[in-house]
């Protein structure tokens, strides 16, 4: 299934509402069970869970095989990690920590091939195994989360970033924000960050990039849900519906 056919991409195109979940539980079946309850994408995180390699691979197949599309969000943005990231059948990866044009542009080079980029080209392994390298041409977006790249961030969507998505926490520590109070999904954020907030989502508008928001935000990609607070939440609602039966 290519990733035209897939769900992520196929909303875009659409223009329906396309929604996703963050990922940090390892083992297959979560990974199954959340891309067959029809999210449209499933963002598993390098930079803070404890997946390895092979199971983010094998991961990959599970949310492919179910029509929905698996990005991740690397660990860092050094090459090695990103050849690594791109050597997995994914649809696209988040870069995290971008600073500033610069970094972004860095980045971005370890993600296309010659002459456009450094990426490097041999995956024998995927050849012989699945008959098919890793996509040729990933959807590569940022995690906004530095206010260097708040700063910078028309020349950084010149650059070529696909979507944008902020890192409200750990923007609102480098802020000098307290990240506990500064974002509540439910009860609003402060105003500077709501300020960068504003300026990132009028910048995407510009340059024809998805935001990455949530449900309450009205914007078409929402990051609807993280995987170990749907199963904490179920999970707390079963034993409290039992107990009162």
């Amino acid at each position: 299934m290519s990733s035209a056919e897939r769900r992520y991409q196929r909303g875009l195109a659409e223009g329906r509402r396309v929604v996703g979940a963050f990922c940090c539980l390892d083992g297959y079946a979560p990974a199954h069970i959340l891309a067959s309850a029809g999210f449209d994408f499933l963002v598993y995180d390098r930079q803070h869970a404890a997946y390895s390699w092979p199971e983010l691979e094998q991961i990959c197949f599970r949310v492919r095989s179910e029509g929905a599309s698996p990005f991740i969000r690397t660990a860092s943005t050094e090459e090695a990690e990103i050849n690594l990231a791109l050597d997995l059948p994914v649809d696209g990866i988040v870069l995290p920590n971008l600073a500033s044009a610069e970094d972004t542009r860095r980045a971005l080079s370890y993600t296309r091939f010659p002459p456009e980029g450094v990426r490097s080209l041999g995956n024998e392994r995927n050849d012989v195994i699945w008959k098919a390298y890793s996509a040729p041409r990933p959807t590569v977006g940022m995690l906004v989360e530095h206010p260097g790249a708040i700063e910078e961030i028309e020349q950084i969507l010149e650059l070529g970033i696909e979507f944008v998505w902020i890192g409200a926490h750990d923007l609102s520590g480098l802020m000098g924000l307290d990240p506990h109070t500064a974002f509540d999904p439910e009860g609003g954020m402060a105003p500077e960050l709501e300020r960068a907030y504003a300026r990132v989502r009028a910048a995407a508008k510009r340059h024809g990039v998805p935001f990455w928001g949530t449900p309450a935000t009205g914007d078409q990609v929402a990051i609807g849900a993280v995987d170990a607070r749907l199963l904490h939440h179920a999970a707390s609602a079963a034993v409290e519906r039992q107990r009162s039966a």
